[in-house]
């Protein structure tokens, strides 16, 4: 059974306070959606991840093996595009009435972090939301899942835009000397503001269009 279009309007909001209001605390969670996009292209392209980490206060890097030139473009790109493109997939199910399948995918692909996680610090991270996650799965009402998942997906899609948007304000305070888009650089010779206009765009059609299969608007 799908929500009222209220109940998701109302996730929304929750989640874009969440996102603009408290993004020094759970802008780690995007990190790991980020690093956790990374990983997901390492592993797609042939390659083998060897950890995965968020950094304090902000960052994250994660370390792999056995790519190629096109193996390591495709992870480069994977990562600021990787909280929105999860975000995409769970408004897809969601549309579909699989509040609980988005819950315990993302439980899945918390625990797939879990393993190649490298800091304590990570685990940490890992550990609370997938037990939060869990908690929700096991206690609350069908409507409070429900507009559990809803706040979670509106949150990966706001979370990803806002993401880019605290790259590029890095990018201006400093030179920029390892960050996705340099690397796309180096492997490209495309200017690195070219890319960073890229993750922009794509995350910003992420909010669009996600917003509006949640909404009811696409199919």
């Amino acid at each position: 059974m799908q929500p009222s279009q209220l109940v998701v309007i109302g996730a929304g909001l929750t989640a874009f306070a969440v996102s603009v209001v408290v993004w020094p605390v759970v802008h780690v969670l995007i990190t790991l959606a980020h690093e956790g996009g990374h990983a997901m292209a390492v592993s797609l392209m042939g390659g083998s991840v060897k950890s995965l980490n968020a950094l304090r206060p902000r960052g994250g890097v994660t370390t792999f093996t056995g790519l190629g030139p096109l193996g390591r473009f495709v992870t480069a790109l994977a990562g600021y595009v990787g909280p929105s493109a999860f975000g995409l997939g769970g408004a897809y199910l969601l549309s579909r009435g699989q509040v609980r399948t988005v819950l315990w995918i993302s439980v899945v692909l918390l625990l797939m972090a879990l393993f190649a996680a490298g800091s304590y610090y990570t685990r940490f991270a890992i550990i609370a939301i997938g037990a939060v996650i869990v908690m929700v799965i096991r206690k609350a009402s069908d409507g409070q899942e429900a507009f559990f998942a809803y706040t979670w997906i509106w949150f990966l899609l706001f979370g990803g835009f806002i993401h880019v948007l605290a790259f590029q304000s890095l990018r201006r305070a400093g030179p920029d000397k390892s960050s996705d888009a340099y690397v796309l650089r180096q492997l490209t010779f495309l200017p690195a503001s070219l890319w960073s206009g890229l993750f922009w765009l794509a995350s910003l059609t992420a909010v669009v269009y996600g917003g509006g299969i949640l909404l009811g608007y696409y199919h």
